[in-house]
């Protein structure tokens, strides 16, 4: 009982902090919009900042901390604190050699980089995307030490730290568009983005010097933790590579489509998708995956297997409706966002377009990420291996043959549907390992719930659409929030007449309070 009303109190906690920053976020990314549409501009920073991201992902991405997590905990259980942080430093050794070597690699071979991942991007555009990629390609760096903060901080039980960085990074990003974006400009706002990661790695160094880790050069490299971390190096980067591939492969079909516009559509899309879904599934997967590690360790299967199916059903139940809501209210939401300044209706209808796609694939995403660490808790990383490698065959292929069959026809509403098709193929194929290995075993009453929270966000979807229909014409903030409002309420009643478990456990705290 002690365990879940911590992580219950962890959770709410951390829920908040990352509700104000995904709400910094959201503003950075008004204001982004606001200042430069879908400009030249615009298409050069969308194509520059995914850049160090992709690169980082494609090498290292969640190998740093889902590598980091199982070892570290399994040496803290087995043979204590002092051990374990010796492990961490050495640890973090490594990343910072291999990310200050990416950084000089990327700087060099900027204008490859960029030629590689927006091929049909025009010749100025394209030189103004290598110079801003010069400018924030090092923040991997950063990254790369961030990530492994985070790492250390999460096995010692702190959670909301962590919460906090993207808060702080999101603070600087939107400090410099309010007051020095007009002086500076598109240059300016990229070293803002490298300013903002160095700040993400710093504010956790109080912390991290508190639990015991002191940064230590010389700690050795060719230890067998080290060794033990680096083996499972691979398959979890394959396990991870599903979104980075997706989005390379979109940024490479949408740099011919309106005009490069297309990159700008999907970017500010996808931005919203991850806030909308990003809070409820990172605060799951992220605090849970220290218990899911320490689990393993122990040897505790059925402690697992509850965290995991009970963090399933709840991710549906929250992320079904969302889904719906957005899924029908997509124009006016963007329309409520973004459309200011230099972004357009019709900026607002492309972009609108590839939200409502990307909206298809959250449930898939959220809960794909929650059964690829459990895997990776466990150190059973080669099956989500097969599953990335599989979901991404089929995106590729999908995207390459929807091209030459619709031609101008494909555009950026099929890449994000394309997008959303691959998480839910990971998903599915990750579920299916999951059970055959017993990391999971789903009872007919958790797919029971699951199938409740499914039809409710459906029926809710139908009473959006009508409400959506009904206040179109009262202005932008009616026609999201009137709408939003009736489908919250058609969902919470329809989770009662369904006797849904979840809606049961919230009425039942609400009774207790």
């Amino acid at each position: 009982m002690k365990k879940t009303v911590s992580l219950a109190q962890s959770a709410v906690l951390m829920g908040v902090i990352i509700l104000l920053s995904k709400a910094l976020g959201l503003a950075r990314d008004i204001l982004v919009a606001s200042a430069y549409g879908t400009t030249m501009e615009a298409v050069a920073y969308g194509t520059a900042s995914k850049l160090p991201t992709t690169v980082f992902d494609f090498i290292l991405g969640g190998v740093v901390t889902s590598a980091f997590i199982p070892v570290y905990n399994r040496i803290a259980v087995q043979r204590g604190k002092d051990e374990a942080v010796g492990f961490a430093q050495s640890y973090v050794n490594l990343i910072l050699l291999i990310t200050t070597t990416l950084s000089v690699l990327g700087v060099v071979f900027a204008p490859s980089l960029v030629r590689l991942i927006a091929p049909e991007l025009a010749p100025e555009t394209a030189a103004l995307a290598a110079s801003l990629t010069r400018i924030m390609f090092p923040m991997v760096i950063f990254v790369g030490l961030a990530f492994s903060f985070v790492g250390f901080l999460q096995s010692e039980g702190e959670y909301n730290i962590p919460a906090l960085i993207s808060l702080v990074s999101n603070l600087l990003m939107v400090g410099y568009l309010l007051f020095l974006n007009d002086r500076f400009g598109v240059r300016g706002l990229s070293a803002a983005m490298l300013a903002g990661w160095a700040a993400q790695a710093l504010v956790q160094l109080p912390a991290v010097l508190k639990r015991g880790f002191r940064p230590r050069l010389s700690a050795p490299l060719g230890t067998p933790e080290i060794a033990r971390a680096a083996k499972n190096t691979l398959p979890i980067l394959v396990a991870t590579w599903t979104t980075p591939v997706c989005n390379l492969i979109n940024t490479r079909f949408a740099s011919g489509i309106e005009g490069g516009r297309a990159i700008t559509a999907l970017d500010y899309a996808n931005r919203l998708y991850i806030i909308l879904v990003g809070l409820f599934s990172f605060v799951a997967t992220n605090l849970l995956f220290p218990y899911f590690a320490r689990a393993a360790a122990s040897g505790d299967t059925e402690e697992s297997d509850r965290l995991t199916r009970t963090s399933l059903k709840t991710l549906c139940f929250i992320i079904a409706p969302i889904a719906a809501g957005v899924t029908v209210l997509a124009g006016p939401f963007i329309a409520l966002v973004y459309e200011n300044g230099v972004f357009t209706s019709s900026d607002t209808a492309l972009t609108a377009e590839a939200l409502r796609m990307y909206a298809i694939g959250m449930v898939f995403a959220a809960c794909g990420e929650v059964l690829v660490k459990a895997f990776f808790a466990a150190e059973k990383m080669r099956l989500p291996m097969i599953a990335s490698l599989i979901s991404m065959t089929v995106n590729v292929a999908a995207v390459f043959a929807g091209s030459a069959l619709l031609g101008e026809r494909f555009g950026v509403g099929a890449i994000a549907l394309l997008s959303a098709s691959a998480a839910g193929v990971n998903m599915g194929v990750n579920l299916v390992f999951a059970y055959r290995r017993g990391l999971i075993r789903p009872v007919l009453s958790d797919w029971a719930d699951i199938a409740k929270s499914v039809l409710a966000a459906a029926l809710m979807g139908a009473a959006v659409w009508f409400a959506a229909s009904r206040f179109a014409g009262m202005g932008k903030i009616a026609a999201v929030a009137l709408p939003t409002l009736i489908g919250a309420a058609v969902y919470a009643l329809l989770a009662i007449v369904l006797r849904s478990e979840e809606m049961k456990l919230i009425l039942s705290r609400i009774r207790k309070n």
